[in-house]
């Protein structure tokens, strides 16, 4: 059963934060990776709490609160309407944004340490990393990345981040191919081209490739589908489906759209007025309809439907999330009653 959380406390996986948790997922850092990590895809968070403008008549609580452990390999989508608390929550987990109270752990670093602004974080175990080093390791693409491209060529804006690195010509050259081909563009045909003459699809492909290019072990895309045509919106998602499979990064999905949650996640957060409302699998958090209306969210497509064709005497069975499976079970249906139409 998902876990309903009223007062923001740790969902079923959360174990604490300052111990070291059994990794359940793929380890992060899969195929392909190089280079000192200082994290191991695991993300801790614990009685997170984030207040803008604190001590004025106009103080809002963004996050509330909050807690739960995400470990290395998942795939965890973060849902609920806008200004639930969403942005304001993954802005926190690479350091963009500073908590009022509670803690990040990335690995076993807290990178939510008072102590050390911009100095070492001190980890468990002794290992040390800064707040850039962290950074490099949790990748963050806001909504719209496409509107921070800057360079001239391809090449050079997704090879920005490697170069900064330090690294030398030909590890940034591979780096950058590698990208490139993981978000399915070919390093011949766009290398040299200006990324301002793209499509709007591969403009955010080529700004997704240049946070790839980093080796991330945790890769958190807010709104990555946002704006974009029915195919475009399509292959994102089979390119963050490739990321996944071929790099084993921990992947965080902010999203509105419930069916593209029903077919990606192995595990969803609830978003409620800055609190942490639900947390589960998605066909435990789509199973109560009602209380997600009641935060302003919906159904996947498919599971709406189910609602429909069930009001109407057909019963599609439990766990309807997407219409690979609807469509299964009508024309199981259909097959076994020997009916033309429902």
């Amino acid at each position: 059963m998902a876990n309903g959380l009223p007062d923001g406390t740790a969902g079923p996986e959360a174990d604490g934060c300052g111990g070291t948790a059994a990794h359940t997922g793929p380890a992060a850092g899969g195929p392909g990776r190089a280079g000192e990590r200082h994290t191991d895809g695991r993300i801790c968070v614990e009685g997170l709490t984030l207040i803008y403008n604190s001590g004025l008549a106009y103080e809002t609580k963004a996050v509330d609160d909050v807690s739960f452990t995400i470990e290395s390999g998942e795939f965890v989508a973060v849902i609920g309407h806008t200004g639930s608390g969403k942005s304001s929550l993954i802005q926190q987990l690479n350091g963009i944004l500073k908590p009022t109270a509670g803690s990040v752990f990335i690995g076993d670093v807290e990178i939510t340490d008072k102590g050390a602004k911009k100095g070492r974080r001190k980890k468990k175990g002794g290992r040390m990393a800064s707040l850039a080093d962290i950074r490099k390791e949790v990748g963050l693409v806001f909504q719209y990345p496409e509107y921070q491209l800057f360079d001239e060529t391809v090449r050079k804006d997704v090879s920005f981040g490697p170069v900064n690195l330090g690294l030398e010509e030909d590890a940034v050259e591979a780096r950058v191919r590698e990208a490139l081909g993981l978000v399915g563009l070919d390093f011949d045909e766009f290398a040299e081209r200006s990324p301002f003459e793209l499509s709007g699809g591969q403009k955010r492909r080529v700004a997704i490739a240049g946070v790839i290019a980093m080796k991330p072990g945790i890769l958190i895309l807010d709104e990555p589908t946002a704006g974009l045509d029915p195919k475009a919106h399509a292959d994102i998602l089979e390119m963050v489906r490739t990321i996944r499979g071929q790099t084993g990064s921990t992947i965080i999905l902010v999203t509105h759209n419930m069916g593209d949650v029903a077919a990606m996640a192995d595990r969803v957060l609830v978003m409620d007025k800055g609190r942490l409302v639900l947390d589960g699998r998605p066909s435990e958090i789509f199973s109560d309809g009602g209380f997600l209306r009641s935060v302003g969210l919906g159904l996947p497509p498919a599971a709406r439907m189910a609602e429909i064709l069930k009001a109407r005497g057909f019963d599609a069975g439990r766990e309807v999330l997407t219409e690979e499976i609807l469509t299964a079970r009508i024309k199981s249906r259909l097959t076994a009653t020997g009916e033309a139409s429902l």
